[in-house]
């Protein structure tokens, strides 16, 4: 389907360009010609996100026999560079998934539609998580985040019991915890050891989690006493996790027995299925071990700007199915994950996964890892490269983390500027 329609607007580009359109019709679009909602998703293909996206798709066919959804899989290491491709090309799909943080990106180039006015007349603003805040970009809202969730601390309750330590609620006791575990090959904790995307929000959940942040507003603060204690932390704990490793290498090491405490969110609970024999019964959940749950987001839901208002209208009923209790609880029972929405976790979903309770918990009261300044968000690729190349040289060398926390800052004011 997708296909065709790409070939017939081709076709009748060419026919434009060279003059072979004089017979073109003054009359009005049809208003009850059939409508087809590309969809292109790196989800379609997914045993669990997927299940529930055709689901709701169904529904949606059910109620709307006028249109079609064209739902189909684009791989996740080239969709967005595919998708920045098609909005440059003007060529973009009418229903707009993204992976969360590069929606300032695609709102900030004028290629997503503003939501606001829609929105007030949902229940989204008063019933999603915090984290929705993701989705505003200068005082307009430009999407529906799908998944928002405050970080868990996964723990080895049989390695801390041997170590005598308690389960930690804050992150002193964490790096206590992990001093008292780690020797004979095992790991107090586990945490991304390379160079890796994964070091921003490693560090950033310590930071956030002491009540430091990123930056206020477009002044960065990684000289402030909380972030300099987040890091502090981080740097200890680090110090007790094995050296050089991707984040796959840290959850084989846990699910093995050989790490006793990560920080990760709800989706990682899936990878507990997997453990070795003789560990999966040991390893256990509790709320990230800060006084501020730092919180993260993985993707939303957007329409491009620029679609008649007949297809924009249709495109919108899509996601406000999607958005409706029905459909929330429904993606908690097959994704295992918290839905947005408070209030979707189901027994049947609490039943074969209770450690949704706290997951939703967590997201209810996480606050964003992620800056909240326009130009940080727009040039977020860049930003955190400079916060992991930091993170990497308090894992890695002897330098006082005061030292590094004024040279990070120096950094991210001279390429970046700052309100002060």
């Amino acid at each position: 389907m997708q296909r065709t329609r790409k070939t017939t607007l081709l076709a009748l580009a060419i026919a434009s360009a060279l003059g072979l359109t004089a017979c073109v019709s003054d009359a009005p679009p049809d208003p009850n010609a059939p409508i087809t909602l590309e969809f292109p998703s790196w989800q379609a293909e997914d045993p669990a996100f997927g299940a529930w996206w055709k689901e709701v798709i169904a529904e949606y066919e059910s109620q709307h026999s006028d249109v079609t959804i064209d739902f189909y899989q684009v791989p996740f290491g080239s969709y967005v560079d595919q998708l920045t491709t098609r909005f440059a090309a003007n060529d973009q799909p009418e229903i707009v998934h993204l992976p969360a943080r590069n929606a300032s990106e695609f709102a900030s180039r004028g290629w997503l539609a503003p939501l606001n006015t829609r929105l007030e007349a949902t229940d989204i603003a008063e019933t999603w998580t915090p984290l929705q805040a993701e989705m505003n970009w200068q005082e307009e809202t430009y999407g529906v985040l799908l998944l928002g969730y405050g970080y868990t601390l996964y723990y080895n309750a049989e390695l801390l019991e041997s170590a005598g330590v308690a389960v930690p609620t804050t992150g002193e006791e964490v790096v206590k915890a992990a001093q008292a575990v780690t020797g004979g090959g095992v790991y107090g904790f586990g945490a991304t050891t390379q160079q890796s995307p994964d070091n921003y929000t490693e560090l950033m959940s310590f930071i956030t989690g002491n009540g430091g942040s990123l930056a206020e507003g477009a002044e960065f603060t990684m000289e402030t006493p909380a972030a300099i204690a987040g890091m502090e932390q981080y740097r200890a704990a680090l110090r007790e996790a094995p050296a050089g490793i991707q984040t796959q290498q840290r959850n084989e090491l846990f699910l093995n027995g050989n790490i006793a405490m990560l920080l990760d969110g709800p989706f990682f609970v899936a990878e507990l299925d997997g453990a070795a024999d003789g560990v999966a019964g040991k390893l256990k959940t509790a709320a990230a071990p800060f006084e501020t749950i730092p919180g993260g987001v993985s993707n939303s839901i957007h329409l491009p700007s620029g679609l008649d208002p007949r297809t924009e209208d249709a495109a919108w009923k899509f996601v406000e199915l999607a958005a409706s209790p029905e459909w929330q609880q429904r993606y908690t029972e097959l994704a295992a994950v918290p839905a947005p929405r408070a209030g979707s976790i189901t027994e049947e979903a609490l039943e074969d996964r209770p450690e949704l309770e706290l997951f939703q918990e967590l997201a209810d009261e996480a606050v964003s890892i992620y800056p909240e300044d326009g130009q940080q968000k727009e040039e977020f690729t860049r930003l955190s490269q400079i916060v992991s190349e930091a993170a990497i040289n308090l894992t890695t060398t002897e330098t006082p983390t005061a030292e590094i926390a004024r040279g990070l800052q120096e950094q991210l004011e001279r390429e970046f500027g700052n309100a002060s």
